[in-house]
């Protein structure tokens, strides 16, 4: 498909059975791994399959029958926070031992806070795989892969009704970050990810039936969500530090450090952002788009 090129082949159920069926493979393959000695990328994997494919009902939800969707997107929400929060550490653990020097009393501290919370959240996950809540997520994604139970609405064109929706999320995306050189907070930042990913996800539902366009502006989206991600990471090391309670001049080079990360990543976001913008309204410029 060319960059400008419609699909309207592509129906509104061939587009949520793929996506269905995506993570049901991403789950049956990293579902081992993640149980097996809990390994790190296989935890990551899972959780990201969850996560993003919650996301990706919450941009269909419009064309979703209520049930039994919306239970499915409560179970992975469970699901996604359950392996969120061992995969969080791992995360917070790789990037403080970059920042710690290896043996000191800081360092020492630091790591073994994390690893008595790391040994925690492993018997969660555990609990969680081996739970009946998790094999009923598991066999319900697979009956809803072979029927997703749309109705009529599974043969109407996905353009016609996605692109709507798509255009609902790039305004509610406008809106929401506004003036992108104004002065944020750390949770403002935050906010502005949490933002970007929801509209990501629309663009890659999107690019399977609106080609390359689309598919350009869920990568640069996905650059400022890694960006704003990064920044979001170093707050949460700062403050996983401030509940350490060691004082503030035996762990002052590490704040500094992570503080000067924090300032030279800020504002990197938002010249992908203006470029994102952009690209965004170059996909409902053309005219078999708009006139959808």
């Amino acid at each position: 498909m060319s960059k400008s090129e419609l699909d309207t082949s592509l129906s509104g159920g061939e587009v949520v059975t793929r996506f269905i069926r995506r993570e049901v493979k991403s789950i049956a393959y990293n579902e081992p791994l993640a149980h097996e000695n809990l390994d790190t990328e296989g935890v990551h994997q899972l959780r990201v399959s969850a996560r993003r494919l919650r996301s990706e009902l919450r941009a269909m939800r419009s064309v979703l029958p209520r049930e039994p969707w919306r239970e499915l997107s409560e179970d992975l929400k469970w699901m996604g926070a359950v392996l969120g929060e061992l995969r969080d550490l791992d995360v917070l653990s790789e990037l403080l031992s970059g920042h710690l020097v290896l043996g000191t009393t800081l360092h020492d501290t630091v790591m073994a806070a994390l690893d008595e919370r790391r040994r925690r959240r492993h018997r969660d996950v555990l609990e969680m795989l081996e739970s009946k809540r998790y094999a009923r997520i598991v066999q319900r994604l697979g009956q809803l892969s072979r029927h997703p139970g749309l109705g009529d609405m599974a043969k109407i064109p996905a353009a016609e009704l996605f692109v709507p929706v798509l255009w609902g999320a790039s305004c509610t995306y406008f809106e929401r970050i506004g003036d992108p050189s104004q002065r944020r907070s750390d949770d403002g930042l935050h906010q502005v990810r949490i933002a970007t990913k929801k509209c990501r996800y629309n663009f890659e539902i999107a690019a399977l039936f609106l080609g390359e366009n689309a598919h350009e502006v869920a990568q640069k989206l996905e650059v400022i969500q890694d960006i704003l991600g990064k920044v979001h990471d170093r707050v949460v090391a700062i403050s996983f530090l401030d509940t350490l309670g060691p004082r503030e001049e035996v762990d002052v080079d590490v704040r500094w450090a992570l503080r000067g990360e924090i300032r030279e990543l800020r504002p990197r976001w938002v010249d992908h952002y203006l470029d994102a913008r952009h690209k965004i309204l170059e996909v409902f410029a053309h005219d078999e788009v708009r006139n959808l």
